[in-house]
């Protein structure tokens, strides 16, 4: 009869139940396990998108100008080339110089080139003849911009600064003694210079004074180019691979203030390309062509996120000097050995007897799809998992707190005996986290002295003495009140009024907006002494018995009445832990964490460094797939800490569900509180809330999606970018869908199978399941 009675309930039986459980992990390994390279065999070429031009000579070039009509190059020993076919010929012009000519620009039709020595010429536009502006006593100029048809702005070692403007030589002071590299012009007002060490200088008067510009955080390598492209966009590279963007506004901000280094993301989100860059030109908001030694030249789209490295036409490595845009697709390149390239497609790489894929046909749409939708879900796998379980540490964390029975009047009640071992728990600490030396078996170890202290301190039957305790009071109130008064001038600075104050704690963090650093120990410090002075307070005002307060209100004799002692603080802390990440939206989070915070650069930039260098399997994975990609830190964190102040809740209900009697044993057998709750209580909590728990759980799989919006390429990200490249709405989010739906339907079979072997017997009603 019992048997019946157990196939009814379960009609799988235990061999159903298992195959289940293979199923689903076999099914989540799979999804988990590194995706192989796809190698798609469409019988597609390639070549490169750049052509070899005919210079006619052997001579290095290193700089290279437009005037609207002919291409000129420059290069050693004063060598001038011209060409009015957009680089595929090229003629050698007499050259009024000697020295080499390192930089060349064009405005309005004329051409100014500097180089060694002092050198500098003026042609005008439309004539032939050079004018010898050139420099005495002589500087070796790196850069140089114009300003107008007849003015120039160049700049050298040592951070020279020469402006050239109605047939005069003008030095200006640039403030700084490192060399300085380039020099670009917006207009004839604006213009930036980049130099040595990171140096990074600003004019608005074209060129009189200038004034420095802090570099992006972290940046310490050489800047060698910019191109001061608009006024909302300027970039620039450094001699290690860097690409530095400094991004204005419509509304009024301007470029050049604010700099940061671009993630770039085809180089696994680091800062760095890895190599040498030489030279930079831009042609759009987000497209610009970069060049380096060793043939190097590569295409961005997309202000530096994904760099494209392009074939070289060369049949052997040549460095690249200077990379110069024409319009928005021809492009030339000058470099050693009097190699130019010229393309009429800014360099991509052509694609030859190719296969067109047809994104109308379903079957071909999946081939080129699957691929990027497995990648966005192993992405978001990782987050998931790393998301689960600091949410449910966090969870258990705050749920204990929450139930913690502690309040202000036991710590009133605090007697020499407990004080004396409040001060010995590190000790405590430390001989279990050392057992080999087994100094807790000592009978003057730490912790018997605590065991007996214990002891000592349950059978005290001393009164309260007020006295300590108003003293005691009295110091924690001075110390509240100064740790407030210290910040005061930051609250006055803040230029608050009225309910606008409600804004403090944002301003204490940031007081100095984006061009500042963050300062979040204000912030605690501000907590720490507003709970210092009230809980100062509570203890100055006390007496012998620990009474309720009164306080009559001024309308309708309304008396209200509160026991500040049964103020519980450990619940007080998760309390406004859990509130603050239960009423905000987790939108916001995912932006204040990753944008605000930058719990990605805090957290993920020194753990990868920490871990350079290691060869242990999952150290390697932790460090080159979660740490080195911000996205992903910043991902984990707003899931699990916003996970954990749901996952309190679920665990706090499941505590409150078992027995009192269960504590009370606990403690009956010499157990303390938290070894009750550790050994007993919490064992028997989580078998409980299994059920809501696994909800959560299925939640933050899909709450995973709003990752995208700090530019984590997960599952819905990755759904976006096939739709915009195949424009198959219904497919794209239609696979994504069913991508999300295997996730969450193997997590819950294994959920359902986890509830059926945890479930406590003869604990609440089946319903036959």
């Amino acid at each position: 009869m019992s048997e019946a009675v157990s196939r009814n309930l379960n009609p799988l039986g235990k061999k159903g139940n298992r195959l289940i459980a293979i199923l689903s992990f076999l099914i989540l390994i799979t999804l988990i396990a590194p995706a192989q390279a796809i190698d798609y065999d469409d019988g597609a070429k390639y070549i490169s998108g750049w052509d070899v031009g005919d210079s006619g000579t052997d001579e290095d070039l290193f700089t290279s100008a437009y005037d609207g009509e002919s291409v000129f190059a420059f290069g050693a020993g004063g060598v001038i080339l011209q060409s009015a076919d957009k680089g595929a010929t090229w003629v050698q012009l007499e050259s009024p110089a000697t020295s080499d000519l390192r930089a060349s620009d064009s405005v309005e039709g004329a051409i100014a080139v500097v180089g060694d020595g002092g050198a500098a010429y003026l042609r005008a536009d439309g004539s032939g003849t050079w004018l010898d502006i050139s420099l005495s006593p002589p500087v070796d100029f790196r850069g140089m911009a114009m300003t107008s048809a007849t003015s120039l702005v160049a700049v050298g070692p040592g951070g020279a600064v020469w402006q050239y403007s109605s047939d005069t030589w003008m030095q200006r002071d640039s403030g700084v003694s490192t060399d300085l590299n380039e020099v670009s012009f917006l207009d004839a007002t604006l213009g930036m210079i980049v130099g040595d060490g990171g140096t990074i200088l600003a004019t608005d008067d074209g060129g009189e004074s200038w004034e420095y510009r802090e570099a992006p955080e972290g940046l310490d390598a050489d800047i060698v180019a910019l191109d001061y492209y608009s006024g909302i966009r300027v970039y620039a590279i450094t001699d290690e691979g860097h690409i530095v963007k400094s991004v204005g506004t419509t509304s009024g901000t301007a470029a050049g203030y604010v700099w940061e280094l671009v993630e770039i993301e085809s180089a696994g989100r680091n800062t760095s390309l890895g190599l040498e860059l030489s030279s930079i030109d831009v042609s759009s908001v987000n497209k610009f062509l970069v060049s380096g030694p060793s043939s190097y030249a590569a295409l961005s789209l997309d202000g530096g996120n994904i760099i494209t490295s392009q074939m070289n036409p060369l049949s052997s490595p040549k460095d690249f000097n200077h990379v110069l845009f024409l319009n928005l697709f021809d492009a030339v390149i000058v470099g050693a050995d009097g190699v130019i390239l010229f393309s009429e497609n800014a360099g991509e790489d052509e694609a030859v007897g190719f296969f067109i894929i047809d994104y109308g046909d379903f079957g071909q749409f999946v081939d080129y799809s699957k691929e990027m939708l497995i990648d966005g879900l192993h992405a978001t796998i990782r987050i998931v998992l790393f998301g689960m379980v600091l949410g449910f540490f966090l969870g258990v964390m705050l749920s204990m707190m929450k139930t913690a029975p502690t309040t202000l009047k036991n710590v009133a009640q605090l007697d020499r005996f407990s004080i004396i071992r409040m001060i010995l728990i590190p000790f405590c600490i430390i001989e279990t986290a050392i057992p080999f030396i087994r100094l807790y078996d000592k009978s003057w170890s730490a912790t018997r002295i605590s065991e007996r202290l214990r002891i000592l301190s349950s059978t005290n039957t001393r009164p309260l003495n007020t006295l300590v305790l108003r003293a005691f009071g009295l110091g924690i109130l001075y110390y509240g009140i100064m740790l407030i008064s210290a910040l005061a001038p930051i609250v006055r600075s803040l230029n608050l009024d009225g309910w606008e104050y409600v804004y403090t704690p944002i301003g204490l963090i940031s007081p100095d907006g984006i061009n500042g650093e963050l300062y979040f120990g204000n912030f605690l410090q501000a907590l720490l002494g507003i709970a210092l002075i009230l809980l100062g307070l509570l203890f100055l005002t006390t007496r012998k018995f620990f009474l309720k307060r009164e306080v009559r209100l001024p309308f309708r004799g309304i008396t209200v009445k509160w026991n500040f002692w049964d103020v519980r603080p450990m619940n007080a802390v998760a309390t406004v832990y859990t509130d603050l990440f239960r009423n905000t939206p987790l939108l916001v989070q995912f932006l204040f964490i990753h944008f605000g915070v930058q719990f990605g650069k805090l957290l993920g930039d020194p753990g990868a460094a920490m871990l350079e260098g290691e060869t242990n399997f999952f150290l390697v994975y932790l460090r080159d797939m979660i740490l080195a990609d911000r996205a992903c830190v910043s991902s984990i964190f707003a899931l699990g800490l916003n996970s954990g102040a749901y996952q309190c809740e679920t665990i706090r209900g499941a505590i409150a569900a078992i027995p009192s009697g269960q504590m009370e044993a606990g403690r009956s057998i010499g157990l303390n509180y938290m070894q009750t709750m550790g050994l007993v209580i919490m064992p028997q909590a989580i078998r409980i809330c299994i059920p809501p728990m696994g909800n959560e759980m299925v939640n933050l799989v899909l709450n995973s999606s709003l990752a995208m919006v700090v530019g984590y390429a997960e599952l819905t990200r990755k759904g976006r970018l096939i739709n915009a490249v195949t424009f198959q709405i219904f497919w794209a989010y239609g696979m994504v869908l069913v991508s999300y739906f295997v996730v969450t339907w193997t997590l819950a079979l294994l959920l359902r199978h986890l509830e059926t072997k945890s479930r406590i017997p003869g604990l609440g009603i089946s319903g036959g399941a």
